[in-house]
């Protein structure tokens, strides 16, 4: 067993890569020896960041794709992408997502559909296309979602974003039931708060703040790189008797004030 994190000759894709915890991860994976694909529906910030963190990391490859995942056409591209580079995907890191918040009594079946759209439907078709043609014939693979506190605690005026997170926990242990006769673990990390620009209006609110500090007990949001590390160790051989869990990553917040 290798207690070390050491990532040589894999490749990962993370979608959602331009920044947050997305970013951060491919960082981390970077710098531990790995391969790099980086999806994201904003193509020239995507591109860009890859290009810092290839100057970075010149030994490793880094390769920016711009894809809105709610297109089965974009995950189809990502596919392609992939075959003209390493031609395999070691471990997938699906974390695009989106939050919104609305009074269910104000809820519009349009913002609903977006939601579940890109949060937990997109999550699915990614792991499906990878899964078939990369991990399954290569009888080993790694997927890890990122999910939500809010698909464990119901939160008020959040119905539709808890939706999908919920679902996404859902979906982590029916993969995770149907592919591990195939090596393939699939588990999912379940952020509280954390310091992105999803919540950027919320970190400008003192008030909202000031009461998140108090009700956590570690007294702060989390940082990207919080995230990151759990994202490494489902990824590593030290997680490869785990599959279909989801780690609360939320600085005490859901055990209580």
């Amino acid at each position: 067993m290798n207690y070390k994190f050491d990532f040589k000759g894999k490749s990962v894709l993370i979608t959602g890569a331009a920044s947050g915890i997305g970013l951060e991860t491919a960082k981390a994976f970077l710098e531990n020896g790995a391969d790099v694909y980086m999806t994201d529906y904003n193509g020239e910030a995507v591109a860009e960041k890859a290009k810092e963190l290839f100057m970075e990391y010149p030994d490793s490859v880094v390769v920016a794709i711009k894809a809105d995942n709610t297109k089965q056409e974009d995950i189809d591209g990502i596919v392609e992408a992939v075959k003209a580079n390493t031609g395999r995907v070691d471990i997938l890191v699906n974390n695009a997502g989106m939050a919104h918040s609305a009074y269910s009594v104000n809820e519009s079946r349009e913002d609903w559909g977006k939601v579940i759209d890109l949060n937990l439907t997109s999550q699915f078709f990614i792991a499906q296309k990878i899964a078939t043609e990369f991990m399954i014939p290569q009888k080993s693979g790694r997927i890890v979602n990122t999910c939500s506190l809010g698909g464990i605690l119901g939160i008020p005026s959040a119905a539709a974003y808890s939706a999908s997170k919920g679902g996404v926990m859902q979906i982590t242990k029916s993969l995770s039931c149907e592919w591990a006769r195939f090596g393939i673990t699939v588990n999912a990390v379940c952020p509280g708060f954390v310091e992105t620009p999803l919540i950027k209006d919320e970190m400008a609110n003192e008030k909202w703040m000031a009461y998140m500090n108090m009700r956590t007990p570690m007294r702060r949001l989390a940082k990207p790189e919080d995230i990151s590390g759990a994202i490494l160790f489902f990824s590593s051989d030290m997680a490869s008797y785990i599959t279909g869990s989801s780690l609360v990553i939320d600085g005490g917040f859901s055990a209580g004030s």
